[in-house]
Order: structure tokens, then C-alpha cells, then sequence
């Protein structure tokens, strides 16, 4: 299919500022401004625009690792936590943020860049890599990251600017490469560069600094590139750790079942590793709960697949995806969320996908109970399905398949 991997790359791009959301209680776009900032200090570089976008697409993907369950746990017992900024000292993510992206179809062939871009200048970084040791692309997103966590680039006063320059002077040969800082600081100099970073239209102004990639992919690469990203959800929660990869098993069981073309199960296949993508904004506190929710955390909960859509209607060609993924707690009688749709507005496709995620849920451990078995899991099902809630037929069938 055709595939546009740049608004591949933006939808991404929200995903990972939910986990802004998710750590810190709100976001401010830092894995765009961090990938902008990228782009204009490439400019003075001689790079193919092949690189051009692999930069882009690694200042985007630079904090994937940030979701892990661990590294936010740890975050969120240090009492020190005020930002972004102190939640990326700890090295682990950059280690598993690596590990995370080896599927995604980089370009050009750059190794290590989400690795390494906590690495200093002069060796002190936790790695020890010194000077042109460290990817010029890791240097790049290093200094755009660095400082936009530090300094708040969505609003640069001209104290802050003054600031922010003599921070990175100051800098110079420790963190920071003498030709990096020369370049910033030419960029630096024209007006237009911080407004910029102040505009709503930071996506725009991305996408206008890359050249567009579309390409005809196989929907079989289009499996693993979404199985990045089942994978990073999952790591968000012990307790949530083979969810979307279980519900993908259980899809193309029950699309076999219906004896679907291939190209179908796929898709099917690539909406249910998508389908939590708006769960990174869901905090951890809240997953974790060994008790009820209160009824503002459940409408915290009720978010994620809002989100969900949000950031898979930007790409083209995944309308039946997005309704698949987005619509799995919508209820037949119209009393699900986040939109309310019924039976009418309720594809097949969608209450497959819902009636299985319920399935998955329920025989997965939580922090408040213990796994269910198949038969209880029926019992709940059935009683939905006789209920109008879910559709009775394809409760009967799991039941077929599943027994």
C-alpha cells in the first residue's frame, strides 16, 4: 500500500507527547520542537535528505524510551522530579528507546543515535564517547534536547534567549562541539528561528523541513513497524505488559475464523497493536491501582482512545484501521466512550475488535484481581451480549474459537 512516512512519523510524534502527559500532567510538544530545532541546525551540514529525515525522524523518537515502566516508576519516586529535563538523566531510556526502534525503517544507515544523545563533548557522558566518537546526528538532537528541557523553548522571552545562548557558549567543549555552538549561534541570531518555536504550527514547519517520503510498502512491514510501538505501550505497565501483543493473537485467530483475505487480517492485525496508542497519556497511578477507580480517574482513563484517533487519522490510508483501533469501548446501545456511537455507526470490524479487547482484558492480570478464566470471561461476555452491549454473535463465536 501507499504509505506516507511522514505523517507516520507525526502521529509518533503524539504518541510520545502523551507520555509528556502521562509523567508530567501535560505537554509541550518537545519531541516536534526538539526535531525542528534538528532540522534547522542540519542545515549546516552536508546532509542527503535522506538523512535530513532519518534526523527528524530520531529527534522524534529520541525519548521512546521514557514509557518503560521502570523508568517511570523511578522518575516518579525521585523527589526531585520538576521536569522533562530530570526525568531524561536517567540513562536506562536511552538504552531501551535504542532497542525499541530497530524495526523502524530508517534511510540511511546511521546505528546508536538514540543511544547515544545524552553523550557530552569531553568524554563525561555515561557512555565515555568523546568528541567525534559521538554520531553527529546524537550531537545534534543532543544540544536541541538539552535546552529546550532546560530553558521551556515554547516561550523564549529575549531574557530567556540571552540565556540560552550563553548557556551553550558556556558549554562549548564540554557538552557541546566548538562547530555546534558556532552553528547555533548563527541560527540563533535571525528572529524569525525563536518565534518559530513559539507558533502553533510546529508540525507544519516540520513537515516543511523534510522532504516527503511516500512509498509503496508490504503490509507485512507495516505489521512489524506498528509492532514498535504495541511494544512500547505494553512496557508502560507491568500489568499491561503482553496486552495489545495478546489481543493481536487473538485478532488474527478469530479473522482466520472468518476466513478473511489476508490483506484484511493484517490490517486487523496492525489496528489491534495500535489500539492503545492513546494509553501513554494515562498515568501509571492510575493503571496500577490495586483499588476502584474514583470517577475522575476512570474519565482520565476514558481519554485514551480519543487519543488514539487523534494521532492515526493523521496518516492516509488508515480510515478502517482508525475506526477499528479508536472504537473499542464504544457499546452497541451507545452508553461506551468516548463518542458514544451505537449499533448504527458500529462496523463489524469495530465490535470484533471491542468484544475481543474485553476478552484479552479480562484474562490478564490487574493490580485490583486476579486472571479470569475462559469460562467466568464467557460468563461476562454472554451477559453483555444478551444485554445489547456487544454483539451476541461474535461473543458466541469467540466462544467457538476460544473454548
Amino acid at each position: 500500500m501507499k504509505f506516507n512516512l511522514n505523517q507516520f512519523l507525526l502521529a509518533v510524534s503524539d504518541a510520545l507527547d502523551f507520555v509528556e502527559i502521562n509523567t508530567l500532567g501535560s505537554t509541550s510538544y518537545h519531541s516536534k520542537r526538539v526535531a525542528y530545532i534538528a532540522l534547522r541546525l542540519a542545515d549546516f551540514y552536508i546532509l542527503s535528505d535522506k538523512e535530513k529525515f532519518d534526523l527528524c525522524s530520531f529527534s522524534i523518537l529520541h525519548d521512546n524510551g521514557l514509557s518503560e515502566e521502570d523508568t517511570v516508576n523511578e522518575f516518579e519516586n525521585d523527589p526531585k522530579k520538576e521536569n522533562l529535563s530530570i526525568f531524561e538523566q536517567y540513562t536506562q531510556h536511552c538504552e531501551i528507546g535504542e532497542r525499541n526502534i530497530i524495526d523502524f525503517p530508517f534511510l540511511s544507515n546511521h546505528n546508536n543515535i538514540v543511544k547515544y544523545h545524552h553523550e557530552n563533548f569531553d568524554g563525561t557522558g555515561s557512555y565515555k564517547l568523546k568528541g567525534e566518537q559521538i554520531p553527529l546526528l546524537s550531537q545534534i538532537i543532543a544540544l536541541a534536547d538539552t535546552v529546550d528541557n532546560i530553558f521551556h523553548f515554547e516561550n523564549p522571552s529575549i531574557e530567556n534567549r540571552e540565556k540560552i545562548v550563553k548557556f551553550i557558549n558556556d558549554k562549548t567543549n564540554t557538552l557541546y562541539s566548538p562547530q555546534l555552538v558556532k552553528n547555533f549561534n548563527s541560527l540563533a541570531s535571525k528572529p524569525a528561528f525563536w518565534f518559530d518555536l513559539q507558533s502553533n504550527n510546529l508540525e507544519k514547519l516540520v513537515l516543511n523541513k523534510t522532504t516527503d517520503f511516500t512509498m509503496n510498502i508490504e503490509l507485512e512491514d507495516l505489521v512489524k513497524l506498528s509492532s514498535i510501538f504495541s511494544r512500547i505501550i505494553d512496557s508502560n505497565s507491568s500489568f499491561t505488559s503482553r496486552h495489545s501483543s495478546g489481543l493481536t493473537q487473538k485478532v488474527e485467530e478469530m479473522c482466520n475464523f472468518y476466513e478473511y483475505e489476508k490483506e484484511k487480517t493484517m490490517k486487523m492485525i496492525i489496528a489491534a497493536n495500535l489500539h492503545d496508542l492513546g494509553k501513554l497519556a494515562v498515568p501509571n497511578k492510575i493503571l496500577d491501582k490495586q483499588s476502584a477507580l474514583t470517577k475522575k480517574e476512570f474519565e482520565i482513563i476514558k481519554c485514551h482512545t480519543y487519543y488514539t484517533r487523534q494521532a492515526l487519522e493523521k496518516i492516509s490510508g488508515f480510515e478502517d484501521i482508525v475506526e477499528w483501533a479508536a472504537n473499542h469501548h464504544e457499546k452497541l446501545d451507545g452508553n461506551g466512550y468516548p463518542y458514544g456511537f451505537d449499533a448504527n455507526r458500529l462496523c463489524f470490524d469495530s465490535r470484533l475488535m471491542g468484544c475481543l479487547d474485553i476478552y484479552q482484558a479480562l484474562t490478564e492480570e490487574r493490580p485490583y484481581r486476579k486472571s479470569m478464566s475462559h469460562k467466568d470471561t464467557m460468563n461476562i461476555l454472554l451477559d453483555h451480549g444478551s444485554k445489547g452491549y456487544i454483539d451476541e454473535r461474535i461473543v458466541n463465536d469467540i466462544n467457538k474459537v476460544f473454548s
